[in-house]
């Protein structure tokens, strides 16, 4: 992607070109409609793990696409499409998000689809605690700076871009298992408790946006299970639930996306559309 200085508030992107001018007396109106038939759709996708690169993957296949950013930590994206960027950045720290979003902001003027895909149930310090004799001060400060600190610092930073005159929509993934309401078998301690968190900052976000992204919505979902490196640990061949790959994944999560409009925000729902409790 690439500015072209010669024209305020245009920029290319591969084949595409879009040119963005606000008129006199133009009036921000709510966010309605199908964000995914945008005209010259800008999107950032957060995380490159197997959801994130299946959703990147499901946006490219819209002609209107016009723009993907995919801010990830190691760079490694396999797509040779020109409308996709690859941004680099640390989601447990502020600074390299600020940074990831001042190069964004130098690429395009506004963002209609951001979709935060980053999360942390397990890694090689830490697994999830059965018991409350397994919980330490160190999982519980690593699976916050993960799964709740990351949230308002991605709005922060690219709060500017998602308030214009389109309608624009913010997604984070969230889980069932964050529910309060919904706990009825305990343990995971701390992926429970950040991602409960996760949802307060979330509601409270959809609040203040309320009046300052009028146009916009803020949702926390929950994808399901999804064959992925952070749930294999815990599907075993006696698993109850239905496991979606996440081609699967990615067009149930689409299929939601398409329905959503700015009375939705603060919303907490699952990969069916249905509302998940508090």
């Amino acid at each position: 992607m690439a500015r072209d200085g010669s024209r305020d508030g245009c920029w290319s992107s591969g084949r595409r070109n879009r040119c963005l001018r606000r008129g006199a007396g133009q009036q921000r109106v709510a966010m309605a409609g199908d964000i995914l038939k945008q005209e010259g759709l800008s999107a950032v996708v957060v995380g490159n793990g197997s959801i994130g690169l299946a959703l990147a993957a499901n946006l490219l296949q819209r002609e209107n696409l016009n723009s993907l950013v995919i801010l990830n930590r190691n760079g490694d994206v396999p797509f040779s499409d020109p409308r996709v960027a690859n941004v680099k950045f640390d989601a447990e720290a502020p600074e390299s998000i600020a940074a990831a979003a001042k190069v964004v902001r130098s690429s395009v003027d506004r963002v209609h689809l951001m979709i935060n895909t980053v999360g942390m149930l397990h890694n090689q310090q830490q697994q999830p605690e059965k018991r409350l004799s397994r919980v330490s001060p160190e999982n519980l400060q690593r699976s916050f700076a993960v799964n709740t600190m990351l949230l308002p610092v991605l709005v922060q930073e690219f709060s500017s871009l998602l308030r214009h005159l389109d309608s624009a929509l913010f997604v984070s993934l969230s889980a069932r298992v964050g529910s309060i309401e919904d706990n009825r078998l305990g343990g995971w301690y701390s992926y429970r408790a950040s991602k409960a968190a996760h949802n307060m900052l979330l509601r409270t976000i959809a609040q203040e946006w309320r009046l300052s992204h009028r146009n916009a919505a803020i949702v926390a979902m929950h994808p399901g299970t999804v064959a992925s490196r952070l749930s294999e640990p815990f599907i075993s061949s006696g698993y109850q639930h239905t496991v979606h790959t996440p081609s699967e994944c990615a067009d149930h999560l689409a299929a939601v996306f398409s329905t959503l409009t700015s009375e939705s925000s603060g919303s907490f729902l699952d990969w069916r559309g249905q509302p998940v409790p508090w």
